[in-house]
């Protein structure tokens, strides 16, 4: 069975809440046992869905959970074998959706290995992400994938393992060589797209957006300097701008470099949802993208497809990270003692009609 569970300001209470049978005396094991006509170790194999119960038997038992009104309390369960069945997974923004291709990936991965998975977002705030994960913690996870917060101190995690909480890192680099990693080669796919617009003829490339202390901007900034200094172009800091990155930051990181004296002709986004806001922001004045001035965004969003024009943007696979950074720490739960593990997927670049050719603006 599937299932995820989505924590706010009520999350306590809902991963506390218990469902009480409505027969004042608890079914037990033993009863569904002398019900089904099987031993009680029968039982309790099928409710841990082990592999060697013949499919004839399991659906027996199940058959007489159900006539009996019986509910497995899974919690009850693990504090007998000391073990849990849910995940925490913390992401950073659950209205782009890329996290939301990452989370139903993690889901479905973590569903095959009977986990379920609890879903918070940090909102890039490292203080509400301490708090959910302490939280996590004080419900006795199996364990947690996190992408970490902007600006989330280096070495925030180790408490975890001293607790014996397995941690695997998504999305975002992190320092910490101890941990398990899933995410995508932020560097090259910026050096791919940036080789791009100088092939176009493009020298005066713009960064717009991404903060700072984010690793994964650091490795596209890294990308674009990179390609810039192997066709021998300045690097100009006037042309690179850092924003939280929005629809609504894209607008006024535009306004930022049109005001230079000598403009940019193409304008690399930190994702696209920052991509989307320049090409509004374009139009608004005056300019068309793709033609005036090139527009590359990062991430693949599916919208990209339908833009106006469509955008061309590197695109990362949201769903193959989060069954990584899944399978990496359900293989960690199993086998704690394991080396470290990194998964990094490769970008592609899908070139459309918002990235023309160089002309003078």
């Amino acid at each position: 069975m599937r299932c995820i569970v989505l924590l706010g300001k009520t999350s306590t209470q809902a991963i506390d809440a218990r469902i009480e049978p409505v027969d004042k005396r608890r079914i037990t094991i033993n009863d569904i046992a002398a019900h089904a006509g099987v031993s009680r170790s029968t039982v309790s194999l099928v409710l841990q869905k082990h592999p060697r119960i013949p499919e004839e038997t399991g659906e027996k038992v199940r058959q007489s959970m159900a006539a009996l009104g019986y509910t497995y309390n899974r919690n009850a369960a693990n504090l007998r074998r000391r073990t849990s069945q849910a995940i925490g997974l913390v992401i950073n923004d659950i209205r782009n959706p890329f996290f939301a291709e990452l989370t139903s990936a993690v889901e479905e991965r973590a569903a095959e290995a009977g986990y379920m998975v609890y879903l918070v977002e940090s909102a890039e705030q490292p203080s509400r992400q301490d708090r959910l994960l302490e939280s996590f913690v004080e419900h006795d996870v199996a364990g947690l994938i996190v992408c970490a917060a902007t600006g989330t101190p280096p070495h925030a995690f180790e408490r975890f393992a001293a607790k014996g909480i397995p941690v695997c890192m998504a999305v975002r680099p992190y320092p910490d060589p101890g941990l398990d990693y899933a995410g995508s080669d932020n560097y090259g796919g910026a050096h791919m797209a940036t080789q791009h617009l100088i092939d176009l003829g493009h020298r005066r490339i713009a960064f717009l957006g991404g903060e700072r202390e984010n690793p994964v901007r650091v490795d596209r900034l890294a990308g674009y300097f990179s390609a810039l200094d192997a066709r021998g172009i300045a690097f100009d800091p006037a042309l690179v701008v850092e924003s939280r990155p929005s629809l609504t930051s894209g607008v006024a990181d535009v306004h930022t470099v049109m005001r230079l004296d000598v403009r940019p002709t193409a304008m690399l986004c930190y994702n696209d949802f920052v991509a989307m806001g320049v090409m509004h922001a374009l139009r608004g004045a005056g300019l068309i993208p793709g033609e005036d001035i090139a527009v590359v965004g990062f991430d693949g969003m599916p919208e990209t497809e339908i833009t106006h024009p469509p955008l061309s943007t590197v695109q990362l696979y949201g769903r193959k990270v989060g069954s990584d950074a899944a399978e990496l720490l359900i293989a960690r739960i199993a086998d704690p003692a394991r080396p470290p593990a990194r998964r990094i997927e490769q970008a592609t670049l899908l070139v459309r009609a918002s990235s023309g050719e160089a002309r003078s603006v």
